[in-house]
């Protein structure tokens, strides 16, 4: 296997510095908010403002994507991060906070993209594997460092946070110097045509697509839960929660590591499709457990779980999008199945109002099974295209 140019790591260093930036500012400015105007509303605008602005503008930044430079793209989205620092940099009030917060998270939705696109349209089909696992290390790494950074910032380096997070963003910017890239046929199709392709390849891939929504908002139920079942269930201290949240993410890193070495082993559909299954056990323990050690082990194993299985359908979907509308569809999975998490979220937080934490964790246990079961059918359909696509990926659908 070819190895990696440089100018893949030099873009994921980029998006590894732009993603500490954001995970840092959510971290300390909800405390901050809280702290200063005494009330969760304000502080729970930014998680708003920043998932309103990544939705608002995942469409039109896949179009760009597909019909110009996806390398200057990911320099323009440092740009963007540099802007929301300097912003709050001069002043902070609670307007320009989310105002900032307008600007990095676009531009680490727009950084995410870009390298997204730069490994399609710039790496050979084989080397996928390998950028889509160093991307997921990079992503669970960059997110548990910057959720430590924040949360240390509140209390140790409140003076210098900002600077940091300055010195950050503009080593960012150093790090996205674009490169050449050849045209493709997405540059010369119009609006229309690029939007009829995108939903033509979509309907393809429907029921994948069914798997990865209900799958995607049924996990979210950890993040919702957790603090609860940890405070009002278990009773313990506030550190068991944070090392189960930190777990996770630790879980996450040891995963992608850990994924090229057993790639060939389950780059299949229905071992894939058996891995999701276990997900369903894997949320029954901590609905059942009394036992604050196995639980945080057990968000160990769900840890490792996720880039296991999320890993190889990355890179089969990676293959089967066609190139000149790659950028379109990748924003309408991105809307689609990021669009889980809010709407389980608000059936969840509506569900503790009846329920008891572990009674709803219980449920959702049960119900990832069948979900499980529908991935063996629809699975192997969606394997089958992308071994087809290994002939050709880059012709329109």
């Amino acid at each position: 296997m070819r190895k990696l140019p440089f100018f893949f790591y030099r873009y994921l260093s980029s998006r590894f510095l732009g993603s500490i930036v954001y995970n840092a500012f959510m971290i300390y400015f909800l405390w901050e908010l809280v702290v200063a105007f005494k009330s969760v509303f304000l502080a729970g605008l930014i998680p708003t403002i920043a998932l309103a602005a990544d939705l608002i503008t995942a469409i039109p930044v896949g179009h760009l994507i597909d019909r110009y430079n996806s390398t200057k793209l990911s320099m323009l989205s440092s740009l963007l991060l540099l802007t929301g620092i300097a912003l709050i940099l001069t002043l902070q009030t609670v307007y320009l906070v989310y105002a900032a917060t307008i600007f990095v998270s676009i531009g680490v939705m727009m950084k995410g993209d870009s390298i997204s696109a730069t490994i399609k349209k710039h790496l050979d089909q084989e080397q996928f594997t390998t950028a889509n696992q160093n991307l997921q290390g990079a992503g669970y790494a960059s997110s548990l460092i910057g959720t430590v950074f924040g949360g240390a910032s509140i209390i140790y380096l409140r003076e210098y946070f900002l600077f940091v997070m300055l010195a950050l963003s503009i080593a960012a910017l150093l790090l996205s110097f674009p490169i050449p890239e050849k045209a493709n046929d997405g540059q010369k199709a119009t609006a229309m045509s690029g939007f009829v392709s995108s939903v033509g390849f979509i309907k393809k891939i429907g029921g994948f697509l069914a798997v990865g929504f209900v799958l995607n908002g049924l996990i979210i139920s950890l993040d919702v839960y957790s603090s609860g079942l940890f405070h009002l269930v278990l009773k313990v201290n506030p550190i068991y929660y944070t090392l189960f949240v930190a777990f996770l993410s630790i879980g996450g890193i040891i995963g992608a590591i850990m994924s090229g070495k057993v790639q060939k082993y389950v780059n299949t559909a229905y071992r894939i499709s058996f891995l999701i299954l276990l997900f369903s056990p894997a949320i029954l323990f901590v609905a059942l457990s009394r036992t604050v050690i196995g639980d945080i082990a057990d968000s160990l194993l769900i840890g490792i779980l996720v880039p296991v299985i999320n890993i190889p359908l990355q890179v089969n979907l990676m293959k089967i999008v066609p190139r000149n509308i790659y950028g379109k569809v990748m924003a309408f999975l991105r809307v689609f199945l990021g669009g889980a998490t809010p709407a389980m979220a608000a059936v969840f937080s509506f569900m503790a109002l009846f329920f008891q934490v572990n009674t709803i964790l219980l449920y959702v246990g049960i119900i990832v099974f069948p979900i499980g079961a529908l991935a063996f059918l629809v699975l192997p359909k969606f394997f089958q295209m992308a071994t087809g696509s290994s002939v050709d990926s880059n012709n329109t659908v």
